[in-house]
């Protein structure tokens, strides 16, 4: 990542009139005019740093995949200190070498499995066949872009598109290039144009997905219980629109910001409202496994930087039942939200990690063959991920994107999402001034 310090992107000329492009300003101290320029990083325990130099030095800038507000409320602070507090150089300063050497060689590990596993996508393949459609931000911003995934025209993809501001994309039509692969030993991975590391989104191979989940009958049968004591689908306002088919529902449960109130409450007031403490506990261990699955394949950076947001706002995270026998709560994340037949408008999400989107189907042993039942759209870069039963799929939640419809109405599909929202990293309390 770029320094924060600007002198260290200014160009140098060293007194023989040679140009050092990635040199690093710093005050000599009495050393020779080639140490006062540096041209190597100052990291590791065995480089030499003039004066107090730390060993690691970063730029404040969030990650690319990581929401934070600017407001100057104690609330927004703490989401901000959490996004940066992976870079923080007191924690590089009482590292021993053995640690750095260690984390090293396990992001080096973590790049090799990513390269064997996954397959790159590559955009100039996409780029170059224009029947693809890619939407601009704004043009997503002021309509509502839907994804039809299936194989014929549905009735209600047909009764919304009867608005003049609702742009349909087909993936019948060709409209979306499609990312699969029929391999189950590979997985696939976008990563844009620039250097960036960061991925769009990364489906595991699909052996692993199931290795994590080979069917969905506990999970369904959660869903279902939970929406059953809920009185009505969840709005998630105008921009975040849910289209739910069948009069089906859309449901949040985890811990969650207070609406009417201070902090970041449990959820676990849907106990009271009649949902079964043992449908409570097998969200939470699905959440628990998804999480095995986003440690098992995520870049080590983005592991790092949630890691470190934990230990610097310790914020809440899904809880167990108060009867069940495993006290622990997830690591990462903090609720999820699902669908029965549901398909969403084109949005961002108010998200503090990458997410994860996860499609089931009820009594059903999931097996490689398995055809693919709806796809996840990225309309700003023209592509559709293709999803069957089980799939796994981590995703950047501020890359414009949606969930399908459908491929096939007889099919009955039970849409997952996990995620951390920024606003339970901030506490949701602008009264507590500890940042």
């Amino acid at each position: 990542m770029p320094d924060t310090d600007d002198d260290n992107n200014k160009r140098h000329t060293t007194s023989a009139g040679c140009v050092v492009e990635s040199a690093v300003e710093r005050t000599s101290r009495g050393k020779s005019g080639c140490e006062g320029l540096c041209r190597f990083p100052n990291t590791g325990g065995l480089h030499r740093t003039p004066g107090d130099a730390p060993l690691e030095t970063h730029s404040c800038t969030r990650p690319v995949f990581c929401h934070v507000t600017k407001s100057r409320s104690s609330s927004s602070r703490r989401i901000q200190v959490a996004s940066v507090a992976y870079r923080d150089k007191t924690h590089y300063s009482v590292l021993k070498h053995s640690t750095i050497h260690r984390r090293g060689l396990n992001k080096d590990k973590k790049q090799y499995k990513q390269s064997f596993y996954l397959k790159d996508v590559k955009m100039s393949n996409i780029m170059s066949k224009r029947e693809f459609k890619c939407l601009n931000v704004d043009f997503i911003k002021e309509n509502v872009v839907v994804c039809d995934g299936g194989d014929t025209y549905s009735e209600t993809i047909r009764k919304i598109t009867c608005n003049s501001n609702v742009h349909c994309l087909r993936i019948s039509n060709g409209d979306l290039w499609v990312a699969d692969t029929i391999n189950a030993s590979i997985g696939l991975r976008l990563l844009l144009p620039g250097g960036t590391s960061t991925p769009v989104f990364i489906r595991l191979p699909r052996r692993a997905s199931l290795d994590i989940m080979d069917n969905g009958r506990n999970i369904c049968r959660a869903m279902r219980v939970t929406a059953s004591t809920q009185h009505q689908s969840l709005s998630r306002g105008t921009l975040n629109r849910v289209f739910t088919e069948d009069g089906n529902k859309y449901c949040c449960v985890g811990a969650q910001p207070g609406r009417a109130q201070r902090g970041v409450q449990s959820g676990l007031y849907r106990l009271k409202n009649g949902l079964p403490s043992k449908e409570w506990d097998t969200i939470q261990k699905i959440v628990k496994r998804a999480e095995h699955g986003f440690d098992k394949f995520m870049n080590t950076e983005i592991i790092r930087h949630i890691s470190y947001a934990k230990k610097r706002v310790n914020f809440r995270t899904m809880e167990p039942s108060p009867s069940s026998s495993n006290k622990k709560s997830t690591r990462y994340y903090n609720g999820i939200g699902f669908g029965i037949n549901v398909f969403l408008r084109c949005h961002v999400d108010k998200d503090f990690t990458m997410s994860i989107v996860r499609a089931h189907i009820d009594d059903h042993d999931y097996k490689i063959e398995d055809h693919v039942i709806c796809y996840f759209a990225f309309p700003r870069i023209g592509i559709a991920v293709a999803l069957r039963p089980g799939d796994f799929l981590m995703f950047n939640p501020q890359e414009p994107h949606c969930i399908s419809s459908r491929c096939r109405e007889e099919n009955e599909i039970f849409c997952i999402s996990y995620y951390l929202k920024s606003a339970v990293v901030g506490l949701n309390d602008n009264t507590n001034m500890v940042v």
